[in-house]
């Protein structure tokens, strides 16, 4: 393998006569002078600045889960040694927790005449997986000589102050020290610099190398750092408008324009404002008047036109100019439009720069809305269906596989649709050190994003928030909102009931619906991801607040895209569904147990058909919410199982799985989208109406097979809070009666007022055992087991270091967390038993699953139908319950044998049938068949995993 490329990392110093001074000892550590400007080393750390401000940084790393290593907290082998010459040299190996592998390091550090020349190398000790790159700085400004308002300046785009929420790509850092001085960090090639939430003070990091390498490898990094001096006037930064109310001119792109496609004015005006993006200050808005007499309002904006550049894996905005006025219209009738603008600041208002286009018919489909023929499904203003088919990549990536690259291959696999998420890390316009001011290069990247979906056929949720930006354990430190950073908010669910908070949102619709309302691949706005994950808020709050704004974005977008919102509570409190203004019902779902996804997907599907005329998608899917599928499912059946139950069940898309970049991008999954599109291609999802399809049990073919004994395996789910049963009866079949599921959480003393310890009533045909397998107790546990009120077994379960299979000290709590990852078992005699299950531990118990073997009676095969019809056609999807991801990972799933079952309530006469394989979404026969009497029978031949079924009426 080719070795990695090599960064530099320079620190430049101001060319005085003796350039070449190089360090010098200092006490314990080495001084580099140059006049009142030094750069000091000291145990592995940089300290740089002036007497009274100073920046220190260190290299660190992560590996594995993130866990974060410094080389100044490792081994020192080779003590900083100085040479004649006056530079540094220095080797050792990064701080090493949790039994990983150490990463070695030497460094140099070379006085040159620009400044210090600092060179490390890299090598792995042993194999060690380096999350987001090898190597990385941590700089932070030293208490309290900083206010945090000294100037910022990441080139070629980012700028304001030291508090700044900055998450970009950069070619320098300049750290201002007071003044027009500042400390800058040149790295070789652009890389990433992101803001650090450190409360009073300020912290950055800079990703220097951001590959992994393989342990034969070594790879190389420098770096210099300099004092220079800012800029009066950085790029792309706007000045107040200062001039006297008018439209002075107005040049419009096209005389004749698609139906559909987009109009943009560019608008030269003069006005009187500090802020252009607040409309209280000055406001555009031009009236377009539609071949019918329509009238539509359509709100203008000002930008920062940008250049995006992108190589090796780095994407970079070049502010162009310091600003324009444009309003962006898509006209949806054929004929001539004519339009006419208003213009007003804080002396007035002036009226003008009219004007007219024809617009023509065009290849565009039109925007998304919910079906005419069916509202569960979405279809194109022309009428076309649409069927959502996608999974979560909602970071726009600017290094490594960039967003650009990613959109374009999920296309190519058949995928029509991602959620972006407009956040800190992302293209979340507001994350500034000025609210009400919005980020242009973030602002030009969902530009590109638009433009892009256009060309390769992709649609968009703009989820405009998520809560891990609420949040104090997140995001919430360097939030704008935060009164802490000069925000209107002191707490998180501030947000929701703050007056100014409020405004200060609708002004940022106001500029959304702007510049991104013309596009027809925006399939819909979601005001919060998992929104009740907003730190302190209650439905008291977040109800009417959710009804409030989508009133409001409702009635000032004049393109009438889709409205949603979204919670981790999978489908979510059913008032805000009901409200009119919200059109997308959403469930988010990780079922964070061993069973087959497929039945929740169903499950969750069936009750919102049931309980709304709406559209309902799963945003977000997963078997686990933490992750390490690429472990437990590395083929996918999750992913599989979970996208036909969906498509089965009156789903308006197929669950969204998360986890890109180490799931489905490393493991190329991709197929999995293949097969849904290609079986989907000709499905009238859209543009006829769906109804359940009727189908009898299925039946063994072979009659005289006699019934065959299994264990009842449960997974438990779960959730935090009282259990609302405390009952479960067990039937023969293997399923419960009643929902819901049983909650994974055994409670202890530690929340008493959430026990309700579990009853489990279940018949035995002979002697068997009751296995409850143990995942992670949190404190201590103690469980006990009843069996027809006599206790008969009780376990104890410490939590400590060294216990279980590993623990984990929880400092907010301060406890300790033991995975234990065993089965605890009780034997049972036969007969039908009630067995009680108590946790009179300091704290939780997690138990993941419960087995009653020998309890199941299978005389049906286990097989799970999902079935809907249609006017034209019906379709089927018959799974094999064993065949699920966690019996795939425990060995071979056991086939289903030969079956039949009958499809009644369709009409008499002749249809083709086709049967599908999944796995891939391809034809595997097709054959003439008759419905007599409204009923079909169906011989299905033996089952490993599952087969899906078209029937179309000739």
């Amino acid at each position: 393998m080719p070795s990695r490329w090599i960064v530099a990392l320079l620190v430049s110093l101001p060319l005085l006569a003796n350039a070449q001074q190089g360090f010098q000892a200092d006490g314990s550590g080495f001084v580099l002078k140059r006049g009142d400007e030094v750069v000091r080393f000291d145990k592995g750390i940089w300290y740089a600045g002036t007497a009274d401000k100073t920046v220190r940084f260190f290299a660190f790393l992560w590996h594995d889960n993130y866990l974060y290593e410094t080389l100044a907290g490792g081994k020192v082998e080779t003590p900083a040694t100085l040479a004649a010459d006056g530079s540094l040299s220095m080797a050792g190996t990064f701080s090493a927790r949790d039994g990983s592998a150490p990463l070695k390091y030497s460094l140099q550090m070379i006085p040159a005449e620009a400044g210090v020349r600092v060179k490390i190398q890299l090598e792995k000790s042993a194999a060690l997986k380096l999350s987001r790159g090898p190597l990385w700085l941590h700089l932070f400004g030293e208490k309290p000589a900083f206010t945090g308002q000294e100037r910022l300046w990441v080139p070629p785009s980012a700028f304001g102050t030291l508090v700044s929420p900055v998450n970009t790509v950069g070619e320098k850092l300049y750290l201002g020290l007071g003044g027009k001085r500042a400390l800058c960090l040149i790295p070789a090639k652009p890389c990433p610099i992101e803001r650090e939430s450190l409360g009073d003070s300020f912290g950055f990091r800079m990703g220097l190398l951001t590959s992994d390498f393989d342990p034969a490898e070594k790879v190389e990094g420098e770096f210099m750092v300099t004092f220079a001096d800012l800029p009066d006037r950085f790029p792309g930064e706007i000045t107040a408008g200062t001039e006297p109310l008018a439209l002075r001119g107005v040049s419009q792109n096209a005389d004749r324009v698609g139906r559909y496609e987009r109009l943009d004015l560019t608008v030269d005006l003069g006005a009187t404002y500090e802020n252009p993006y607040d409309p209280d200050q000055v406001a555009l808005d031009a009236e377009f008047i539609a071949p019918s007499g329509k009238r539509l309002q359509v709100p203008g904006f000002f930008m920062v036109q940008q250049q995006r550049e992108a190589s090796e894996g780095r994407e970079m905005m070049r502010p162009v100019g310091n600003g324009v006025w444009q309003v962006r219209f898509a006209p949806t009738e054929v004929g001539k439009y004519t339009w006419t603008l208003t213009l007003k600041d804080r002396t007035g208002k002036v009226s003008g720069g009219s004007g007219s286009f024809e617009c023509v018919t065009g290849d565009s489909k039109g925007f998304l809305r919910p079906g005419k023929a069916d509202p569960h499904y979405f279809a194109f203003d022309n009428g076309d269906g649409y069927f959502a088919i996608g999974h979560n990549l909602p970071t726009y990536h600017t290094t490594g596989q960039l967003a650009e690259e990613a959109v374009r291959k999920m296309a190519a696999a058949g995928e029509n649709y991602n959620r972006w998420w407009m956040h800190s890390g992302s293209l979340g316009i507001e994350w500034t050190d000025k609210l009400g001011w919005y980020r242009q290069d973030t602002a030009a990247r969902v530009d590109c994003s638009l433009d892009l979906a256009k060309q390769v056929g992709m649609y968009y949720m703009m989820c405009m928030d998520t809560h891990q930006d609420f949040r104090s354990q997140n995001n919430w430190g360097r939030n704008p909102f935060n009164a802490a950073n000069g925000g209107p908010c002191a707490k998180p669910a501030d947000f929701f009931t703050n007056p100014t908070a409020k405004e200060l949102y609708r002004k940022r619709l106001r500029y959304t619906v702007a510049r991104w309302g013309y596009s027809p691949n925006v399939l819909c706005w979601e005001f919060g991801n998992e929104i009740e994950g907003w730190e302190g808020s209650t439905d008291e709050q977040k109800l009417p607040w959710t009804r409030e704004m989508s009133e409001y974005l409702r009635g000032l977008d004049p393109f009438g895209h889709m409205i949603t919102t979204s919670f981790w509570g999978h489908t979510g409190p059913p008032d805000y569904w009901k409200l009119p203004t919200i059109d997308i019902v959403q469930t988010h779902l990780y079922t964070n147990n061993d069973g087959n996804v497929a039945e929740p997907v169903r499950q969750m599907s069936l009750l919102q058909w049931n309980s709304f005329a709406k559209p309902h998608i799963f945003g977000e899917f997963g078997i686990n919410a933490r992750g390490g599928f690429e472990k437990t499912d590395p083929q996918g059946w999750g992913i599989h199982n979970a996208l036909w139950a969906g498509l089965t069940s009156f789903c308006a898309g197929g669950p969204m799985p998360w986890w890109h970049e180490n799931y489905i991008e490393p493991l190329d999954l991709y197929f999995h989208f293949t097969a849904i599109a290609n079986f989907t291609k000709n499905l009238p999802l859209g543009t006829t109406r769906w109804e359940p399809l009727e189908t009898t049990q299925p039946e063994f073919q072979d009659r005289s097979r006699q019934v065959e004994t299994r264990d009842i395996a449960l997974n438990t789910a779960m959730s935090w809070g009282k259990p609302a049963r405390n009952e479960y009866v067990v039937l023969p079949d293997g399923t419960v009666e009643g929902e819901p599921a049983v909650e994974m959480l055994l409670q202890g003393q530690g929340h008493a007022d959430l026990k309700n310890p579990p009853t489990f009533v279940v018949n035995y045909p002979q002697e068997g055992k009751f296995v409850l397998h143990i995942s992670t107790v949190s404190n201590s546990g103690l469980l006990k087991v009843w069996v027809d009120d006599q206790q008969v077994a009780q376990f104890d379960l410490p939590c400590g270091e060294n216990l279980g299979k590993s623990s984990v000290w929880r400092e907010q709590w301060t406890l300790w967390e033991t995975t234990y990852d065993t089965d605890l078992s009780v034997t049972i005699p036969a007969g039908k038993h009630r067995i009680r299950v108590d946790n009179d531990g300091k704290d939780w118990v997690k138990v993941t699953r419960l087995t009653f073997t020998g309890c199941q009676l299978i005389a049906r095969p286990r097989l799970l139908v999902a079935g809907m019809k249609s006017d034209p056609v019906s379709i089927l999807w018959i799974q094999n319950r064993d065949s699920d991801w966690y019996n795939y990972s425990q060995g071979e799933v056991k086939p289903i044998a030969p079956s039949v079952l009958q499809v009644s309530g369709l009409a008499d006469g002749a249809y083709r049938l086709e049967r599908w394989k999944t796995w891939k979404g391809e034809l595997e026969r097709s054959e003439s068949v008759t419905v007599t009497g409204g009923k079909l029978e169906l011989k299905l031949p033996e089952l490993a995993s599952d087969l899906a079924v078209k029937l179309w009426k000739l």
